[in-house]
């Protein structure tokens, strides 16, 4: 037996009164069900699906058509508007990133990656809606990197929690994309978003869970250690965060929305379905307190070519 822990499941009906969470793993992966994204909110379901998200990390709803408006606020029921990354916006809603692939698109994201972990604070989340699917094919999985750090045994939790990692998006695909814009493009994200330190083992504030925080896309290495042992131990991580006990693994029903808690969580946008169309709407946001992002942000500079002061 890989984890000798017993397992305590989360009391669901002592918790939730107004919404109802349907774990797909345990406690990790819920359907949320009650819930209509077309309509507002009310303040006790926002809080619930606020607790939902730090329960179990990734949160799925059934189809539902719903405007970029509405998508962008039920983004902003778990924090301000994060800038985002270098992925083209949806005209009309710069805050909306789009993800289209196509035969002169192929899909590019099949890697295991936190998002955004190349800047100083990282997103809270992602709110993403797969508007068109693929005949077959185009799942996307999910790891829970906090379930991940609880199976560890405890003497190496103890010595991950010492170490930090450099991240950086110039390892990632981002530096081939950028370049293809331009060399004002890449030369600006190079000069805007330098590398990163980060802890190997960071806590998430709102669950409480300690998580293993690195990741193949943008963890460079481990600092403070010999190189060997650095190298060896990040790719240890990176193979443990592949467990099928810790992953959910999702099969798209088009107008279905997934949100997952980036700092509890890594994805994998599965790329078997290539020449077929495949169109992911996304908005990301951050945790509570961190500074509103607007359209006008380093990210849509960059992208632009254009300079930065």
């Amino acid at each position: 037996m890989a984890n000798a822990k017993p397992l305590k499941l989360i009391n669901i009906a002592r918790r939730y009164k107004h919404i109802t969470p349907v774990p797909r793993m345990p406690n990790f992966a819920a359907w949320i069900d009650g819930v209509d994204l077309t309509q507002p909110l009310s303040a006790p379901v926002q809080a619930e699906l606020r607790q939902a998200l730090f329960d179990f990390e990734v949160i799925f709803f059934r189809p539902q058509t719903i405007t970029p408006e509405q998508h962008v606020a039920l983004a902003k029921v778990f924090g301000p508007l994060s800038g985002g990354s270098y992925f083209d916006r949806k005209p009309g809603a710069p805050d909306m990133e789009m993800i289209v692939s196509d035969r002169e698109r192929p899909p590019q994201i099949d890697n295991w990656h936190t998002d955004i972990s190349w800047k100083p604070q990282p997103p809270l989340g992602t709110a993403i809606q797969i508007t068109v699917t693929p005949p077959a094919g185009g799942n996307t999985c999910w790891t829970s990197t906090s379930k991940a750090y609880d199976w560890l045994s405890p003497g190496l939790q103890k010595y991950l929690e010492g170490l930090q990692a450099v991240h950086t998006w110039e390892q990632s695909g981002f530096r081939e994309a950028l370049g293809n814009r331009g060399e004002e493009a890449l030369i600006g994200a190079i000069r805007a978003f330098k590398p990163v330190l980060h802890p190997v083992v960071k806590k998430n504030p709102d669950s409480g869970r300690k998580c293993i925080f690195v990741n193949s896309d943008f963890t460079r290495n481990i600092v403070d250690v010999d190189r060997h042992e650095a190298r060896g131990m990040l790719q240890f991580l990176l193979e443990w965060l592949k467990k099928p006990e810790f992953m959910v693994h999702h099969q798209w029903t088009a107008g279905e929305i997934a949100l997952w808690d980036n700092r509890s969580t890594q994805h994998y946008a599965v790329a078997d379905y290539w020449p077929h169309h495949r169109v992911n709407q996304r908005v990301t946001f951050d945790e509570p307190g961190s500074a509103p992002a607007s359209a006008d942000n380093v990210n849509a500079k960059v992208l632009k070519g254009e300079a930065l002061r």
